[in-house]
């Protein structure tokens, strides 16, 4: 009796021993990719993720390991990092939906899989890896939302035990911090475009406001009614032969810093620059009723400011500058056009050309509006607005008779 229990209880001890020192490899395991977050940047995550399934590697044996995340544009699972298993053919990357494939199962399920011969199994596509062994495929969970997956595999069939694969969802649940971690990177990363583009075009204030809008932040267009300004300072192309090339930059630096802030502040939208000269719309993204009295009270400011400019620029021994102004209301196509990567927001339409058009024929100081422009803001002008009519204009491209009228009073 004695010596049953004696040998149940050294039984019962290198099952303890046994559990401990598997505990003790867990932990080893699980502190080391702890650690290996530390001093590294986010700025390089692929690098992160490699470093991991090295350590995870190294303490396992496991043959290859892999970590799929899901791409949220394309709803697709991709691998975002593999451990290194020595020469492969290129092929192209491999990208699941939820559902396909094993990956793809495990990841709409949210639960481990095991396929002790991928060879046997018929869910299983190698996509051209020739692939044999054993397979265990774990999901990565981030807050209750599963959001990838973790493949590990060996080439013998059967090679995976239960412990193994408890394991396995450790490293899963480790490699979820680092997933998170990079996604939350990732998306401050692509949050900061979005604030960097959209600053290019409206004051701070504003751009914060329209992040969440996608109508900014995506390809194509819509039909809007806007009021189009284009400002450009008189007899430029002198300046610039007059000129030394620093000064005349010099001066452009001063001349969009002064007219920049007047058109943000009056809700415009900061097209884009034109050599000399700025182009800026009223009415995206939204249009406002009093959009076309915006546009004439933003002339009239930077007018004013252009004014002051000068002063300044005398003082610095340059010359001083004036501008013209034309400004027209009516309907454009507005978006985004370009890249996905690289896009540019703008207007096409025929308030452009006419603006453009007004703004030709205006002299340094004034500022040229179309009829419709000029009706639009008397409708919310208090004091109305003092005009004189300078005829019918002709605009390339613009079959109509265009009236137009020169503001004489500064509102």
């Amino acid at each position: 009796m004695e010596e049953k229990l004696e040998t149940f209880f050294k039984k019962r001890m290198v099952s303890l021993e046994q559990g401990y020192e598997q505990k003790i490899a867990e932990l080893s395991l699980l502190k080391e990719m702890g650690e290996s977050l530390k001093g590294m940047s986010l700025s390089h995550w692929e690098e992160i993720f490699f470093r991991q399934l090295d350590i995870i590697k190294q303490h396992t044996g496991i043959y290859s390991i892999s970590i799929m995340l899901l791409d949220r544009k394309t709803r697709s699972l991709y691998v975002v990092s593999a451990s290194h298993i020595g020469y492969s053919p290129q092929r192209a990357p491999i990208r699941l939906n939820p559902g396909e494939g094993i990956a793809g199962r495990v990841f709409e399920t949210a639960k481990t899989l095991y396929i002790p011969d991928v060879t046997k199994e018929s869910g299983f596509s190698d996509r051209g890896t020739d692939q044999k062994g054993a397979l265990a495929c774990v999901p990565i969970v981030s807050e209750g939302n599963c959001i990838g997956v973790v493949n590990f595999r060996d080439n013998f069939p059967g090679s995976f035990e239960p412990n193994d694969l408890r394991i396995f969802e450790l490293v899963a649940d480790q490699l979820s911090i680092t997933a998170s971690l990079v996604r939350t990177y990732l998306d401050l990363l692509a949050l900061e475009k979005k604030r960097m583009n959209l600053s290019r075009y409206f004051s701070r204030g504003l751009a914060e406001h329209l992040l969440a809008d996608e109508r900014m932040n995506r390809l194509g267009g819509q039909q809007k009614t806007v009021t189009v300004i284009f400002v450009d300072i008189a007899g430029f192309s002198s300046l610039v032969e007059s000129y030394p090339v620093e000064d005349v930059v010099g001066m452009l630096n001063q001349f969009f810093a002064t007219v920049v802030p007047v058109i943000f502040n009056h809700d415009g939208m900061l097209d884009k620059f034109l050599g000399d000269g700025v182009m800026a719309v009223f009415g995206i993204p939204d249009a406002d009723v009093k959009d076309s009295l915006k546009a004439i009270e933003c002339a009239s400011e930077i007018q004013k400011k252009v004014k002051g400019l000068s002063k300044s620029l005398e003082k610095q021994e340059l010359a001083a500058i004036d501008v013209g102004i034309g400004i027209a209301t009516g309907d454009v196509l507005a978006g985004n056009i370009g890249t996905e990567e690289q896009m540019n927001y703008t207007v096409i339409g025929e308030p452009v050309n006419l603006a453009q058009r007004l703004e030709s024929i205006s002299s340094p100081g004034e500022i040229i509006v179309s009829q419709l422009t000029l009706e639009r803001a008397q409708a919310y002008a208090k004091p109305q607005i003092q005009f004189e009519p300078i005829g019918i204009v002709k605009v390339k491209g613009i079959q109509r008779k265009i009236s137009a009228m020169r503001v004489i009073s500064q509102i």
